[in-house]
């Protein structure tokens, strides 16, 4: 069997109609997932974008192990066993992280197309004229570097076309009208739109102006405390986000056409996630994390950040919804599965097959987003969600938060306090998945400076290791 993988960086769940989304232009997507097994509590697993390509790749929930850099050498990744066995198999991005030297995220694919210009990379010279999209202030002192190289890349654009959802999808539907015939193959398609900067086409725009004839362009808001901004301009915000999703569909929409029109939708099976969220004035909130000035503090993976896309449509396999918890690492186990190659043995994850085809309902009792847990020079949290509730853990001596789901979906009111036992219980249930895939907690935390989950009313420190 054929397979096209797609992921899409940072698309709010519940920006997407087949999840709920009323205000919101997916209607791509939404075809897809009505042809699709949609799974309705897929979470991230490790956080967030680079982490979160390991897993995928690997099969192996990787946050206890792994920051931000290269796929370790002795990892074996979905595109080394397809290729293993026979597979044609070819990645076609814009990810500019994906495309760093010796991060090796290419190894096992035929060929890696690369999209250039996104986001920061030196690809137009520093002298390339440019211009602000809006007050040069509203944009932070952090980022504007970066922004000056991203509107350099940018300035001579001269259609839709241009932009880099559109271009990532021409190139993968080139490369199907190319290689198609050459079965089995494995395209891999990353786009790392709807990742700020938020600079869609104008036309997509209108879609959520309400009104503003020319509503102003912050593309890359100071992330941090949202009420740094006015209503107006968070309303701006969120419409560019919007429109950048709705772009994104729409070049989604052509790449499953082509892939119709070749006259491969019956043996090719077809996935589309995401990686994580953002926040957009929720909770006060804007983006995934701290700036600078307010102590890089990772901030818990609540809903907004950990609720992801996540939808497979597989040939013979009848469309449905699923409620087991799963994660973008499931994806490698899965797709090797259905393509009919042997499971390499560090995959870890699980492999959604059964699930599909309705053989069973779960592969886990739990889910868990988390930050690596590698770095301890800044506070980074685990998130743990069972049927009832959602547990943050974090380290270095701060005082876990514990939601009761079915009375507080939002995950709003933190009831710790009240509930100890319950933490400890999922406290232990954390542990236990970290060992079921192959994570010893004493080879992965420092002795001193957690909060225990104990039975003594209030928490006091001790060594994870040896609880």
């Amino acid at each position: 069997m054929n397979v096209l993988c797609i992921i899409s960086d940072t698309v709010r769940r519940d920006h997407l109609g087949c999840y709920g989304a009323k205000q919101i232009h997916t209607p791509c997507l939404d075809r897809l997932a009505a042809d699709s097994v949609v799974f309705d509590r897929a979470y991230s697993g490790s956080f967030p974008t680079v982490p979160c390509r390991a897993e995928l790749f690997t099969g192996r929930f990787v946050f206890p192990y792994l920051d931000w850099g290269p796929l370790p050498a002795d990892e074996v990744t979905t595109a080394e066993a397809l290729s293993a066995a026979g597979h044609h198999c070819a990645m076609v991005t814009d990810n500019l992280h994906l495309c760093r030297p010796k991060y090796d995220y290419a190894r096992g694919f035929h060929s890696r197309i690369r999209v250039r210009g996104q986001w920061y990379d030196n690809y137009q010279p520093a002298d390339a004229a440019f211009t602000w999209p809006c007050a040069e202030e509203k944009l932070g002192k952090r980022d504007r570097g970066r922004m000056q190289q991203y509107l350099r890349n940018v300035s001579g654009r001269r259609s839709e076309e241009d932009f880099f959802a559109p271009r990532v999808a021409q190139e993968a539907i080139h490369w199907l009208e190319r290689n198609h015939d050459r079965s089995p193959f494995f395209l891999y398609v990353d786009l790392f739109d709807p990742h700020e900067p938020w600079d869609p086409p104008d036309r997509y725009l209108r879609l959520y102006a309400n009104g503003q004839s020319d509503p102003e362009r912050i593309i890359l808001p100071i992330f941090g405390r949202a009420d740094r901004y006015s209503a107006e301009e968070l309303a701006s915000i969120r419409a560019l986000y919007a429109a950048e999703l709705t772009m994104v569909d729409a070049w989604i929409g052509r790449l499953l056409e082509a892939l119709d029109a070749l006259g491969r939708r019956d043996d090719t099976a077809v996935v589309f996630l995401s990686d994580h969220g953002m926040f957009l004035g929720e909770r006060n909130l804007l983006g995934k994390m701290g700036g600078r000035g307010e102590g890089l503090v990772g901030w818990p993976t609540f809903r907004e950040l950990s609720r992801v896309p996540f939808m497979f449509r597989v040939p013979g396999v009848t469309p449905g919804r699923r409620r087991a918890f799963v994660h973008p690492g499931d994806v490698a186990p899965t797709l090797v599965s259905l393509a009919g190659v042997e499971r390499p043995a560090r995959m870890t994850a699980a492999d959604l097959t059964p699930v599909l085809r309705g053989e069973t309902e779960s592969v886990r009792d739990l889910a868990v987003s988390s930050w690596s847990l590698r770095d301890w020079s800044v506070h980074r949290p685990s998130v743990i969600r069972t049927d009832e509730w959602a547990l943050v853990y974090w380290r270095l001596g701060v005082r876990p938060e514990l939601y009761h789901l079915s009375t507080d979906p939002g995950e709003e009111r933190d009831v710790f306090a009240e509930n100890l036992p319950v933490a400890r219980e999922l406290h232990r249930r954390y542990l236990e998945f970290l060992r079921q895939n192959n994570v010893s907690a004493k080879n992965y935390w420092p002795r001193r400076g957690l909060w225990t989950l104990g039975s003594r009313t209030s928490p006091s420190r001790f060594n994870l290791a040896h609880e």
